[in-house]
């Protein structure tokens, strides 16, 4: 009979999240986990590992007291965070650089071309969200301004977004912000702060998080977008990685950093609102947002707003990233790749359900966008949420 491996999910830092993916693998691996919840820096070294011994290890490395035991632990370990040191084992750790670009092109979409964030301070998670939001907004000529008044999300933070409001000849309430925060607690608060100041959301400030909390979420007045970082998923990611550690024949780098993806932006009311101050093109995006479904072209978007296409087109222009023709074949689009990511609907319904005439239509459109077949796209969706 194989003999139980004892395991230790050290999170000093507790998410339920990656516990309970972590979970999910141990049961089928036949673990016995251990996952204490009062994990801070002064009971780990001298309460939790003082006297544990057990075949493996998966940590977020992030005190010196757990650094310190850690190092010289002769066992198979999994680091989950990314603080800078020499231990030489693997990580797997979430993937800040897709972080960083799905929100770039979420906050682009809605027309933001400036995204505010506050001071990263000494979060290497933070700064690394950071770095590559930077990377991919600056890529589509966007810019990100980062608020130097606090590195927590406190009332200074109103101020000093009024105070560059006002450098720009504008009342902060007559504008439409564009917000990342590093996380859905961030959010939460400067959600908080808004209303107590008496700024409309999304109006005002459109607001993206990180994480897909669904316990913050549900204790919100209005719904977060968020991009969904799949913790759960890390957590069996890590699991998976230590089940083929714990297997001498396996040969893994003891560096390598494994990073795992996430799985997209759950829009909700918190962002669902165009940041463009004309009101005809404003008034548009939404009529298309409501009816790109029915197979509508141009055409009827300037005939429902009551202007001609050319003025449309113009305004279009003048205003926005796209032209009235290319939002209707983007909304279509994403709205494809939804259902192919949620749902096993077949082509033919999902062509009549996005407003496309054939499935060669979407086929032929999927296909420009991204690159591979929606089959295709599935499938990878399917093993995305798998792993």
């Amino acid at each position: 009979m194989l003999k139980t491996k004892h395991i230790l999910l050290l999170l000093e830092w507790y998410d339920y999240r990656i516990h309970k993916g972590v979970s999910q693998m141990a049961r089928k691996y036949g673990w016995q986990l251990n996952c204490p919840k009062n994990q801070t820096s002064k009971t780990t070294q001298s309460g939790i590992l003082k006297d544990w011994d057990g075949d493996g290890c998966i940590a977020m490395i992030e005190c010196d007291e757990t650094f310190n035991y850690l190092s010289d632990k002769n066992i198979p370990l999994v680091d989950l965070g990314l603080r800078n040191h020499q231990i030489p084992i693997p990580r797997m750790i979430t993937d800040n650089e897709k972080i960083g670009e799905l929100a770039a092109e979420h906050l682009r979409e809605f027309g933001h071309k400036e995204i505010f964030v506050l001071d990263p301070g000494d979060n290497d998670m933070f700064k690394e969200r950071l770095k590559y939001l930077q990377k991919f907004t600056s890529k589509e000529g966007g810019t990100v301004t980062v608020l130097k008044s606090a590195t927590e999300m406190q009332s200074e933070v109103i101020d000093e977004l009024k105070n560059i409001a006002s450098k720009r000849g504008h009342k902060l309430e007559a504008l439409s912000l564009g917000f990342f925060a590093y996380n859905d607690s961030i959010a939460s608060e400067l959600i908080s702060l808004c209303l107590k100041n008496g700024l409309r959301i999304p109006e005002n400030i459109a607001i993206l998080g990180v994480d897909n909390d669904d316990l913050i979420n549900s204790s919100l007045v209005l719904g977060l977008s968020s991009v969904d970082s799949d913790q759960e998923g890390l957590g069996r990611a890590s699991a998976k990685l230590m089940h083929d550690l714990l297997n001498p024949k396996n040969k893994i780098p003891k560096r390598k950093i494994f990073r795992h993806s996430p799985k997209s932006v759950i829009a909700r009311r918190s962002t669902d609102c165009y940041a463009v101050r004309n009101p005809l093109v404003s008034k548009a995006l939404h009529w298309i947002q409501n009816n790109f479904y029915k197979g509508i072209q141009a055409t009827d978007v300037a005939e429902a707003m009551g202007v001609t296409q050319q003025g449309l087109q113009k305004a279009f222009a003048l205003n926005y990233i796209r032209s009235p023709g290319n939002e209707i074949r983007h909304q279509r689009i994403q709205a494809v790749a939804f259902l192919l990511s949620t749902s096993n609907a077949n082509l033919e319904s999902i062509a009549k359900n996005c407003g496309y005439y054939s499935v060669n239509s979407l086929i032929n459109s999927f296909k420009q966008q991204y690159k591979i077949t929606p089959g295709k796209y599935r499938m990878q969706k399917k093993l995305e949420n798998s792993i």
